[in-house]
């Protein structure tokens, strides 16, 4: 996830765990309930565990390093290497975002490349991370992108002994791609979430 807060350090592999709520809000829109979910980025284990708490039946959790958080396989997502999983599964993280961008341009190649048939990619990301030219690859020349979930709170990142000044600058969005019939509507749209809006 990049951070354009420029009063912090920025953290090591852009670690930065992912509050509960962010994935309860992909789940109003996009049905988590007995899915088998790869978490490719998985960190400190919050999102996995937002996973299983929104109906995931089964998460698999790997990444490049370990964090204190079980891991099926130490694992590097973005690289040539196999990982063969039971199919289907969906795909979701909050992926590094690196500089310009470019590590979770190589997510989201990869989680194309990696997807399983049936299967959903949602990958959190700046909320305009979709509006650079060299990006329409991904998003309005890709017949797999479906939809963008914009989150209507902001995540809070980083902890401040001043609470007015923890409040966060950045907007982010679910961006999902999915097979043209997994969503009955047409691509792609635009979402809301979570229902209730509101900073922080």
């Amino acid at each position: 996830m990049g951070k354009h807060e420029t009063l912090y350090p920025r953290v090591d592999r852009d670690h930065y765990p992912t509050p509960p709520w962010v994935v309860a809000a992909l789940a109003e829109h996009v049905n988590l309930t007995g899915h088998d979910v790869w978490e490719p980025a998985t960190g400190s284990g919050r999102m996995a565990e937002a996973l299983k708490a929104a109906g995931a039946a089964r998460v698999y959790c790997t990444d490049i390093v370990e964090y204190g958080y079980p891991l099926d396989a130490l694992f590097d997502f973005v690289s040539p290497q196999r990982l063969n999983l039971a199919q289907p599964f969906d795909t979701i993280t909050n992926p590094a975002f690196g500089p310009r961008g470019k590590t979770a341009e190589a997510f989201i190649a990869a989680g194309l490349r990696r997807r399983s048939r049936g299967g959903v990619l949602a990958l959190l990301l700046p909320a305009d991370f979709d509006s650079a030219t060299t990006r329409s690859r991904f998003f309005r020349d890709c017949s797999l992108f479906a939809a963008k979930i914009v989150l209507t709170r902001r995540i809070v990142w980083f902890s401040h002994s001043n609470p007015k000044k923890e409040r966060p600058k950045e907007n982010s969005a679910w961006f999902v791609w999915s097979e043209p019939d997994l969503l009955r509507v047409r691509r792609p749209i635009i979402l809301y979430a979570p229902n209730g809006g509101g900073d922080g």
